[in-house]
């Protein structure tokens, strides 16, 4: 399978103006989940505090997603909930919900989802007070995979050689077409600051197959550590990541060097751009 380039642009996933309009097939990302703890500051450095002002950060990244993205072309979206007390005590944040509602808003349309359902290092974990009802909570074991389509279904001429070569077996479409997905672990986190928010690259790798062709583009707008990126390429995809942060962008593209695209090309997509750092593969 040929090995194409792995592109990084150093710059912010709300304006990519070195990507033209329609350029991109797939986007495969996972972007900071609002209401999580570990990236607050993040999203407190762009003014975003509350719930609606984290997820409306996010809706610029997806109108963005859209305009790069070829009729036809899909978003799949990782995303988790988020359970954190506020002023009147726990509850739930639906950080899928509120993604959903906005992807539409910039024009996308919703299609069936995915569930990840991750295995738990203590599965007899759960919130609440022992055995005694009715205080507890249900345990959020669960992320999901979001996907959108701009427009319609992408259109391909008879026997096309390149879709033809891109087809997956009986058993891969049985598994991968179904709504829950199991048996994929998370990445390892390192200790406190140290976390990624790295997801496994069977994630991304299913996503890839299952929604692009053998030599087309995909876009990871919060590149992170590249785990989408290396897919794309190990699948014979062009990769393109964008990444806020330089020193971590700046390390995407000596590792891309070393792989067997060769040089890759660095581009800075808003200089001094800001948008929220999100260290996830």
């Amino acid at each position: 399978m040929p090995r194409l380039p792995i592109e990084v642009l150093a710059g912010d996933a709300r304006s990519i103006p070195g990507l033209a309009d329609g350029s991109v097939h797939l986007v495969v990302t996972s972007p900071p989940y609002p209401k999580i703890p570990q990236w607050d500051a993040l999203f407190a450095a762009l003014g975003a505090t509350t719930y609606p002002a984290m997820h409306r950060v996010l809706e610029d990244a997806y109108r963005e997603c859209f305009r790069v993205l070829v009729d036809g072309g899909l978003l799949a979206l990782n995303i988790g909930d988020a359970v954190r007390s506020d002023a009147e005590g726990f509850r739930l944040w639906p950080n899928h919900v509120t993604a959903t509602e906005a992807a539409e808003r910039t024009g996308f349309r919703p299609l069936p989802y995915v569930l990840w359902k991750k295995p738990m290092n203590k599965p007899n974990a759960f919130l609440g007070s022992g055995f005694l009802p009715p205080n507890a909570y249900v345990t959020l074991d669960c992320e999901f995979v979001l996907l959108f389509r701009k427009g319609g279904v992408r259109r391909f001429r008879p026997h096309d050689p390149v879709r033809a070569a891109s087809r997956y077996d009986r058993s891969e479409r049985d598994a991968w077409f179904s709504q829950l997905w199991e048996g994929i672990r998370g990445v390892r986190q390192g200790p406190g600051t140290a976390r990624t928010g790295a997801f496994p690259p069977e994630i991304p790798e299913r996503l890839i197959r299952m929604f692009s062709c053998v030599g087309e583009t995909v876009l990871d707008p919060f590149a992170g550590t590249g785990t989408t990126l290396w897919a794309a390429h190990r699948l014979g995809r062009r990769a393109i990541g964008v990444e806020i942060d330089p020193a971590r962008a700046e390390a995407l593209r000596r590792r891309a060097e070393r792989t067997d695209a060769g040089p890759t090309r660095r581009r800075e997509a808003v200089p001094g751009g800001r948008a929220p750092r999100r260290p996830r593969a």
